[in-house]
């Protein structure tokens, strides 16, 4: 008898133990993400994206950018990729990157995927150039699939918190 609550007890612990190992791994993950967005090159990537590159630009106007726009830009495509690539591994947790993102999307969205649409068409004509436009821009692509994935999810729990989780406590 005892025998056999030693054993439920230590299954117990286990079970614990995973739990625990989960939660610490959610917060990792989470800081992760919060520094990645704090780096003040891909807040000028976000900003250049919200402000100055628009879904109607032309290849002059995105090619006119400064060095330090298209490079604030690249930052946040390179980021967002990476995120996409964690994400669909189920490496990162949908649910912590759409809270992070969700914000932004409005934002970002259109303007990030006329400049991934321009590039990658100008990189396909350039005769030095590898990329074809059947294969197109790999990175760019998963960017793509970020951004569907995020414009399609519904959460309404984040839909304006500071007026729908007024009943949240700690």
């Amino acid at each position: 008898m005892l025998g056999g609550l030693a054993i439920v007890f230590t299954l117990l612990f286990g079970l614990r133990q995973v739990m625990e190992v989960n939660r610490n791994r959610r917060y990792e993950i989470s800081q992760t993400i919060a520094n990645s967005l704090e780096n003040p090159l891909v807040q000028r990537g976000f900003a250049t994206f919200g402000s100055v590159v628009t879904k109607d630009m032309s290849p002059e106007e995105l090619m006119g950018l400064t060095r330090e726009q298209k490079d604030a830009t690249n930052a946040v495509i390179v980021l967002m990729a990476n995120h996409a690539v964690m994400t669909y591994n189920r490496n990162l947790s949908f649910d912590i990157v759409y809270s992070f993102y969700k914000g932004y999307l409005t934002l970002i969205g259109p303007s990030m995927r006329r400049m991934m649409e321009m590039v990658e068409y100008g990189y396909s004509m350039a005769e030095q150039s590898a990329i074809t436009m059947e294969e197109g821009m790999g990175t760019f692509h998963w960017v793509i699939w970020l951004l569907d994935r995020l414009e399609e999810h519904e959460s309404p729990e984040q839909f304006k918190p500071h007026l729908n989780q007024t009943n949240w406590k700690p």
